[in-house]
């Protein structure tokens, strides 16, 4: 029996708050929010467990590209790390540990793909739809997809869907398939196709690394964590204490310089040091691969033609010494389709393959085209994807957006700061547990960051990132993830690591308007 149209709405959401991803963004939120006294959230994730990318990508050679110190959770500090570059799977079983210690599973909807987030004004609170399931709704919502969202649908090469042998990719790799003895075609020299090319090296019969754009991969210093220095890390305040100088080694070396100190001086002068740096760098890379690869014209082929803080470099100590193995070749001719058998380059030669791994990069959420129409909407007929398509990746302090009330974003534009995903990730997720909690505080339903904070903010953003967007878009010329197909440049947050942690506690409160629903209606302006 439905109810009258006179008949009052039921105003209750299923949970307080909704947390999208069960990664480490999700995982953090949800500490922080039991830390806040909140405990009616519930996880939704897509896939079937905690850990994100550490659970879905388990290829050969994957580990961490940051000390491993540095890659955990403050709240959850980790002294039993095998290597100071942990390896992929002691990532991820860290992950499903540290889930399982603060009670998580409890909150997990697995196997929930949300596929719709609404925002529903007159309720004041967001419908989740779910592909297969019932949908959920929550007063608030922290979405932690991550940064790497899908991988990519094609890899614009003609003649995949012919090739007879076997196909994989690092986020779908099958863990039975024996590469021992096999004629292996990597397509990709990004960090997972570096990676895995260092670990079948050895092992396969052939080995062709096809490569369009040469990466800077600068060596992996790395070494097995000792008993001694685990008893070390399990001094309290060790382990803070090395973030805390890890971070503000950061900020004084690279970021301070770039947005307090390069901003200040005229595009001209930028533009002729940045060659200047670059060249340097280029000049030391060179002697690295000297001293590594030994064939002059591999060496020639590895030398980027890019500045090497245009793209993130990949480290890897495995990498370049592979290219010294007899059956391992780096091919550079641009190739012209997948066969039934192996690859055809342009020069009409055909390479023999029984295995093509496609690591060929992955949807970002800087790219406006990793946001589907439909699936994110707003007050009004407000759609987040049109909106970026639009008006450009923008957003407040990387996470909220005004015309999406109670809603915040752990992965947003200009909002990546330092160097340590899980760090990063947690400041921004105590930023939003913050407003959360401000709200309830207040008695208020509804939190929306004002316009005039939005524009300010974002203004600052353009005003400190213009060196950094300088660089990327008028010395490097390249498409990457620093650099979207609207030439903007919505990676890195221009604010040094104390700055974001700063904000995220202390952030003028101000900038939100706290209201209740029937204020919020009367309120509304037409879009």
């Amino acid at each position: 029996m439905s109810p009258s149209p006179s008949a009052p709405r039921v105003r209750v959401p299923h949970y307080e708050v909704a947390i999208i991803g069960a990664g480490p963004g999700g995982i953090a939120a949800a500490y922080l929010l039991r830390q806040r006294g909140i405990h009616d959230f519930v996880i939704i994730e897509r896939g079937d467990d905690f850990g994100g990318t550490w659970r879905d990508n388990h290829y050969p050679g994957l580990a961490v590209d940051i000390p491993t110190l540095w890659y955990q959770l403050s709240f959850a500090p980790n002294p039993h790390w095998s290597r100071f570059f942990a390896p992929g799977p002691e990532i991820y079983r860290y992950l499903q540990d540290t889930a399982t210690k603060l009670g998580l599973y409890e909150h997990l909807h697995a196997h929930a793909e949300v596929t719709r987030q609404q925002w529903d004004e007159e309720r004041g609170l967001w419908h989740l739809q779910i592909r297969g399931r019932p949908a959920v709704t929550a007063r608030f919502v922290i979405s932690s997809v991550g940064g790497y969202v899908n991988a990519k649908d094609s890899v614009g090469i003609a003649g995949v869907d012919d090739f007879t042998g076997t196909i994989l990719r690092p986020n779908a790799w099958d863990d039975a398939y024996d590469t021992r003895g096999k004629r292996i075609a990597v397509i990709g020299t990004g960090s997972s196709g570096v990676q895995i090319t260092g670990a079948l090296s050895a092992e396969a019969a052939n080995l062709d690394v096809y490569q369009r754009t040469p990466a800077w991969v600068l060596p992996k210093i790395d070494f097995a964590i000792t008993p001694w220095m685990r008893r070390l890390f399990r001094v309290p305040g060790v382990v803070p204490a090395v973030n805390a100088l890890g971070r503000l080694a950061m900020d004084i070396l690279m970021v301070a310089p770039i947005v307090h100190v390069f901003s200040r001086l005229p595009d001209a002068a930028l533009r002729r040091l940045m060659p200047l740096y670059d060249g340097w760098s280029r000049l030391l890379y060179r002697l690295l691969l000297r001293a590594v690869v030994a064939d002059p014209a591999t060496r020639r082929k590895l030398v980027p033609r890019y500045g090497i803080l245009a793209k993130r470099p990949v480290i890897s100590s495995a990498f370049l010494p592979a290219l010294n193995n007899p059956s391992t070749h780096l091919i550079t001719t641009p190739i012209d389709r997948i066969t039934a058998t192996g690859v055809r380059t342009v020069d009409g030669v055909d390479h023999p393959a029984d295995l093509l791994v496609l690591a060929t990069g992955y949807e970002l959420w800087i790219d406006p085209e990793t946001y589907r129409t439909g699936t994110v909407l707003g007050a009004c007929g407000f759609d987040l994807a049109h909106y970026y398509r639009a008006h450009g990746l923008h957003s407040y302090a990387g996470t909220a957006h005004p015309r999406l009330p109670n809603r915040w974003e752990i992965v947003g534009p200009l909002g990546f700061v330092g160097f340590a995903w899980p760090d990063y990730v947690e400041t921004m997720a105590a930023h939003a547990v913050r407003i959360i909690d401000e709200t309830r505080h207040r008695g208020a339903e509804i939190a929306t960051v004002g316009q005039d904070a939005f524009n300010r903010w974002n203004a600052r953003m353009n005003r400190d990132g213009r060196v950094a967007h300088l660089y990327y878009t008028a010395t490097s010329g390249l498409n990457t993830y620093f650099v979207n197909s609207q030439s903007e440049t919505p990676y890195y947050r221009p604010q040094t690591i104390t700055g974001s942690r700063q904000f995220a506690r202390h952030s003028p409160l101000s900038d939100y308007q706290f209201t209740n629903v029937h204020a919020a209606i009367s309120e509304e302006q037409p879009a």
